[in-house]
C-alpha cells in the first residue's frame, strides 16, 4: 500500500474499529472523547469532507489517518502503512452521513449571499481593501449566535471553517485552518490573515493570479502545516514514495510584526532554510501588510 491508497482509508472507521464512538456528528465533521487522552469534553474532531482529524484539546495531535496510526500505535510511517494494509478498513467517502443525533450548535448560519451589504462595504473601504478584489474572496456571512441575528463578512478555510470579520467581530466558525490558493506556482506567501492577503492584493493586483498563497487564519496553525505528511500546501511526494520534498523554490513569509510573526517566521526559516524570505522588511515600520497599506495614500496604488 501506498501513500496515497492510505490516505484514502477513513479515519472514522479506523476509530469505529477501535470501539471509538462519535458523541456528534455530521455530513461534514464528528466529534470523539480524545483516544490520546483522558477528557470530559470532547474535542477530537473529524473533517468527514477532507478525512483529517485535529484534537483541540492537544494541538500536538492533527494530521492525516497515517498521522493517526503513526500517533496512536506509536509507530513510524512504515509500520503504519502495513497496519492499514493489513486491516479491512473503508475507504473514504467524499460524503458521509450516518445518523447520528447531533447536539445543537450556539450558532447557525442562516445565509450566505455575495458580498454587498453596505456597512460590510464600508467596512471593507475603512480597512482600505478593493472592495471587487475582497467581494471575489469572501462571502456575506448572515447567522444567529445565542439567538441574536448577526451578519459579517466570511473568508473560507480548506475545512470549511468560515473566518467572520466585521467593524465588532473577529472569529471563526467551525475548525481553524489555513486557506490555501494555488495558482500552480513555484513561489508562495503566507499570510496570518485574510486580511492582510487581500491588503496584498490591494496593493499589488497584478500578482492576484501569479503566485500561490497560504492564509492561515492564525500564526497557531503553521505547525500543522510544517507537518510533511498532513498536507499538501508545502510539500509534494516523489512518485508515491514515502520522501516529501519542498513543492516551492520560493516561500514568502508576510507575517506580522510581533512577537508571534517573529516566531512563526522563524519556525517558517528553520524548516525551509534556503528558499524562505522574510518579507516584513518591507513594512517594518507597521504593525502588518492591511497597516501598511493604510498608511499609503490611495492614489498611489499600483
Amino acid at each position: 500500500m501506498n501513500i496515497q491508497e492510505a490516505k484514502n482509508i477513513s479515519i472514522i472507521s479506523i476509530l469505529d474499529s477501535l470501539g471509538i464512538k462519535p458523541t456528534k456528528i455530521n455530513d461534514k465533521q464528528a466529534w470523539y472523547h480524545s483516544p490520546f487522552r483522558a477528557e470530559n469534553t470532547p474535542s477530537f474532531s473529524v473533517s468527514v469532507t477532507k478525512n483529517v482529524f485535529y484534537d483541540f484539546g492537544d494541538s500536538t495531535y492533527k494530521g492525516n489517518v497515517i498521522d493517526f496510526v503513526m500517533l496512536y500505535y506509536k509507530c513510524d510511517i512504515k509500520e503504519a502503512l502495513k497496519i492499514l494494509a493489513n486491516n479491512s478498513f473503508s475507504v473514504h467517502q467524499q460524503l458521509f452521513n450516518p445518523q447520528v443525533n447531533q447536539d445543537e450548535k450556539d450558532y447557525e448560519i442562516t445565509a450566505i449571499k455575495p458580498l454587498r451589504n453596505k456597512y460590510l462595504i464600508y467596512y471593507i473601504k475603512q480597512r482600505g481593501l478593493c472592495i471587487k478584489t475582497t467581494q471575489r474572496y469572501c462571502k456575506e456571512i448572515h447567522y444567529i449566535l445565542k439567538d441574536k441575528a448577526y451578519y459579517a463578512i466570511g473568508f473560507q478555510n480548506e475545512l470549511d471553517g468560515v473566518e467572520l470579520r466585521n467593524k465588532y467581530v473577529q472569529m471563526c466558525f467551525g475548525s481553524k485552518y489555513p486557506t490555501y490558493i494555488n495558482n500552480d506556482s513555484s513561489t508562495v506567501f503566507l499570510f496570518e490573515a485574510f486580511i492582510d492577503f487581500l491588503s496584498f492584493i490591494t496593493l499589488k493586483p497584478n500578482l492576484e493570479h501569479r503566485f500561490d498563497y497560504i492564509i492561515l487564519n492564525s500564526v497557531n496553525t503553521l505547525e500543522n502545516t510544517l507537518i510533511q505528511s498532513t498536507n499538501k500546501f508545502l510539500y509534494k511526494t516523489l512518485d508515491n514514495s514515502e520522501t516529501f520534498e519542498s513543492k516551492y523554490k520560493t516561500i514568502v513569509a508576510c507575517f506580522d510584526n510581533d512577537t508571534a510573526g517573529d516566531k512563526a517566521t522563524e519556525k517558517l526559516i528553520a524548516a525551509f532554510p534556503l528558499i524562505t524570505k522574510d518579507a516584513r522588511v518591507r513594512y517594518k515600520d507597521y504593525k502588518d501588510v492591511n497597516d501598511y497599506l493604510l498608511s499609503i495614500n490611495r492614489d498611489k496604488l499600483t
